[in-house]
Parts: C-alpha cells; sequence; structure tokens
C-alpha cells in the first residue's frame, strides 16, 4: 500500500498557532508535493441578535451592511492568511511546489470545514487542537473532535506547542 496525499486542507483560525499549524501542512505538501488549501470560516451572527437589530434598522439596511462587512472582512482575513503563508514559506528548508490556495466563507465551522473538504476532494484535513488546561485535557477542542468524529478522511491534529 502506497500513501499518496494529492490535496491537504488545512482549517484553521488566526490565532497566534495559526501560523504553526498552517506550516505544518506546508511541510506535508512538500514531502508529498501536494495542493494545500487554507480555510477560514467566519463565524455568522445568531438569528437572534440578526432579528433585533433587523426591527432597529430595516431588514434591507441591515442585509445591505452585512453583505458589506462580510466582503470587506473577508478581504481581511484573505489578507491575514496570505501574510502567515509567506512568513511560513519563507522559514521553511524546502521550497513549496504548489502555492496554497486560500478559501474564506461564513457558516458554521464543522460543517463548512467538511463541505469544503468534500468539494475539494482532499486526503488529508490537518487541525489545530486547543490548550484549556488539565480539566480540558482529554478534549482536543470541539471543532477538531467534531471533524474527527464525521469524516472519512485522514485527519491530523496539531498540538499548540508543535514547533515551539
Amino acid at each position: 500500500m502506497s500513501i499518496q496525499i494529492k490535496k491537504i486542507l488545512v482549517a484553521k483560525d488566526l490565532s497566534k498557532e495559526s501560523s504553526r499549524v498552517i506550516r505544518y501542512a506546508l511541510e506535508l505538501a512538500c514531502k508529498f508535493h501536494a495542493q494545500v488549501y487554507v480555510l477560514h470560516v467566519m463565524p455568522t451572527v445568531d438569528a437572534a441578535v440578526l432579528n433585533y437589530v433587523a426591527l432597529s434598522m430595516g431588514a434591507d439596511k441591515l442585509a445591505k451592511l452585512n453583505k458589506e462587512n462580510e466582503a470587506e472582512l473577508a478581504g481581511q482575513t484573505r489578507e491575514q492568511l496570505q501574510q502567515i503563508i509567506q512568513q511560513e514559506t519563507e522559514l521553511m528548508a524546502e521550497e513549496v511546489v504548489h502555492p496554497p490556495q486560500i478559501e474564506v466563507h461564513h457558516g458554521e465551522p464543522v460543517s463548512m470545514i467538511l463541505s469544503v473538504a468534500d468539494r475539494l476532494e482532499v486526503d488529508m484535513i490537518v487541525l489545530g487542537s486547543h490548550s484549556k488546561g488539565r480539566l480540558h485535557y482529554a478534549f482536543l477542542g470541539s471543532v477538531a473532535e467534531k471533524v474527527l468524529r464525521k469524516t472519512h478522511r485522514t485527519v491530523v491534529i496539531v498540538p499548540p506547542n508543535v514547533g515551539s
């Protein structure tokens, strides 16, 4: 049996651990000459809050404002991810064969990660875990744990202190 990894999806927030998780995925990609897709899922505003605001300012105004803000935030997020990718590729010994692709979406993180993984037909999903102290020692983090349980794809969980 030969392991072939052609596409890797790394789903990450913009925390300080993001760069380590992205570098881990990039280094895996170098070893397998794989394409990396960096995904950031922006949370949506709770429906109850949206309804309350819509009552105050009007549904049409809110929809327009929401659309403009989502596009602006997505653009800023892409720029931040591009900077992280650039910094991490400069620190790597090997050269990245395929430039990483960035995807920014709005939605519920677990379902969006699974949906993008299916659409792109990735071979592996790389996620970071959270360090929440002794009380939460047994848990990976709700997103990582749910993705791990719901996917049929290989999942790599990168602990918070990898590469420190």
